[in-house]
């Protein structure tokens, strides 16, 4: 009896708070603004307060009918900053369900208030200053447009990073107003821009004991005196940093410090370790499995001299290569390269064991109002072959001149850019060397992309030898010199060095000149992972009436920490079996 007492007051405790649990849950809402999309409905939700509490736990009716009232007024703000000063809106909140409001708010947002008067005036030294001139004459916006505070906006940004990086370190807006006449609907818009003084560079003075002070300042594009821009102080940290001589470069300005609008420029310089050490292992189906060794001195005295030494090792290849540099002149393209390297390389069309010795000049000109990279040389080369039928010991004093031009958004990977090279190298018999030959060469690459996430690659090379008129022999020159086609980089579809001409025997044994073209289309699909079609044509040949070679594939493309993976499977036109063969490589296009 006492328990059935027990649980019938249980019962009614339970059935008398039921109605408090319920009164306790709060009620949800939901919220429906109609006549405006894009950016307009982005921002009405954005300022609507209801939809900001719409989840608060403590969400009432009374709360609901509260925000409800001052949502119009919010949503009439929250069109001002596109123009729309004169909506119309019609406000509806009613219970659809038990504890469920529904809020819909019908927008007609008018006419758009439209710019009318744009008065901007440059006060100050910046009036004469042709960068701020062209700014001022592509203002974001033109009378007769629709009025938007995020173009005025911009417009005050724009001035302001300008002077910034131009070094007009006093400028600030006198004026900068926007009077909106409702009965017009217009909007004017007046802004006044005192730039002040313009600085400039004044003395600069490199904070280090490691290299001597006159070979540091081959990497400065600027003197005392000069006007400041801030692009130029970036371009000196960074140059400083690619040196390799420091380990931690900061630049420093003294605004305060300044005479007669000249800022003292200090750069601080941390000394690099002496040492770099580096290791690195790759595939490739020309090469097969492949790895690379380096030793670079970073600095050897204080002139900035410095060496490299590396070592590279693959199922075709093995060599080792030692490059001594000595920067010349002002111009930090500017150096003089001695090199020595050693090339033990075994392909299924050659076998050559050589040994050179170069000096070279490198540096920068201008030619067509384009700057490109000249490298004036001479090389000593030593090379024991074996081609086809063909043995014999090269000995080539070959003087030489190699022209090259780069233009990237994205040196990694490039969506618009272009590389073009040019080199021209000889011989004479009796001149240091054991034969004759006058060859050049010419490679170009072209990347556009056509729409988003694709790119378009053309690639071609031509090669010519001149050996004939300069009384030399064919077979007195060494396979690296010769022309072969095929591989991972040339006519995909065939082996490396696989197209030639042939001896009697059917061996390829490489030819005077070189033809090659390729055209590919890559799309990226799923993030990094990518596909790509193409065709190839080319061949290696000793005149220009013998057939080229043709091949179409597909590949996988993959945008990995360490390049750019192309996985690609090629098959040949131009052969009866239509062979097909397989294509890694890694690494840039350009």
């Amino acid at each position: 009896m006492k328990n059935q007492i027990i649980t019938k007051t249980i019962i009614i405790f339970f059935l008398l708070n039921c109605p408090i649990i319920y009164a306790n849950t709060p009620p949800t809402i939901e919220i429906k603004i109609e006549g405006v999309k894009g950016k307009l409905l982005e921002n009405a939700y954005a300022h609507l307060s209801l939809e900001k509490q719409k989840n608060h736990p403590r969400l009432s009716k009374r709360r609901i009918q509260l925000l409800h009232k001052q949502a119009s007024t919010e949503i009439k703000k929250s069109l001002q900053p596109f123009g729309y000063y004169h909506p119309t809106i019609t406000a509806d909140l009613k219970l659809a369900e038990k504890n469920v409001w529904q809020a819909t708010y019908k927008v007609k947002p008018g006419e758009a208030v439209k710019i009318g008067e744009i008065d901007v005036q440059l006060i100050g030294e910046a009036k004469k200053d042709k960068i701020f001139q062209k700014q001022l004459n592509k203002l974001p916006i033109k009378t007769g447009e629709p009025f938007e505070h995020s173009n005025y906006e911009k417009i005050k940004r724009i001035f302001t990073n300008l002077a910034e990086e131009r070094g007009y370190f006093e400028a600030k807006f006198i004026k900068n107003e926007v009077k909106v006449n409702i009965q017009t609907n217009t909007a004017n818009i007046k802004l006044a821009f005192d730039s002040g003084p313009r600085y400039r560079f004044g003395e600069i003075n490199f904070k280090q004991d490691l290299i001597e002070e006159a070979t540091l300042r081959r990497f400065l594009t600027f003197k005392a005196g000069d006007y400041y821009t801030g692009t130029q102080l970036l371009n000196l940290k960074n140059a400083l940093i690619n040196s390799n001589y420091f380990s931690q470069v900061n630049i420093n300005i003294n605004r305060a410090a300044h005479q007669n609008f000249q800022l003292p420029i200090d750069a601080i310089l941390e000394p690099n370790k002496r040492n770099k050490y580096g290791v690195s292992i790759g595939y490739g189906t020309d090469t097969g499995a492949r790895g690379r060794l380096e030793w670079r001195r970073r600095y050897i005295n204080r002139y900035g001299h410095y060496f490299s030494l590396i070592g590279e090792f693959s199922e075709i290849r093995q060599g080792i290569t030692a490059n001594y540099f000595i920067p010349l002149g002002q111009d930090v393209e500017n150096f003089l390269k001695l090199t020595a390297s050693y090339k033990d390389e075994h392909t299924d069309t050659s076998e050559s064991e050589i040994f050179l010795l170069g000096v070279s000049k490198n540096h920068s000109r201008t030619l067509f109002n384009t700057k490109i990279s000249e490298i004036i040389g001479i090389e000593y080369r030593d090379e024991k072959y074996a081609v086809g039928s063909d043995t014999g010991h090269a000995k080539l004093l070959m003087p030489n001149i190699h022209w090259s031009y780069i233009k990237a958004d994205d040196r990694i990977y490039t969506l618009k850019g272009q590389k073009i090279q040019f080199g021209l190298r000889g011989a004479i018999s009796g001149a240091g060397s054991n034969t004759s030959f006058l060859q050049t060469n010419i490679t170009g690459i072209f990347i556009r992309q056509p729409i988003k996430n694709g790119r378009i690659i053309a690639k071609g090379e031509f090669g010519y030898s001149i050996i004939s008129l300069l009384d030399g022999d064919f077979h007195d020159l060494p396979p690296s010199i010769r022309f072969f086609a095929g591989g991972d980089k040339s006519v995909r579809g065939y082996d490396y060095q696989a197209l030639g001409p042939k001896n009697a025997e059917g061996q390829v044994i490489g030819g005077k000149n070189l033809m090659t073209a390729s055209l590919e289309y890559e799309q990226m699909i799923f993030g990094k992972w990518g596909a790509a079609v193409f065709y190839d044509v080319g061949n290696a040949f000793n005149d220009f009436s013998q057939a080229l070679k043709h091949s179409v594939g597909i590949g996988a493309r993959w945008r990995s920490p360490v390049g750019l993976i192309r996985i690609d499977i090629a098959t040949s036109l131009s052969e009866d079996s239509y062979p097909v063969r397989l294509h890694i490589t890694i690494g840039p296009d350009l």
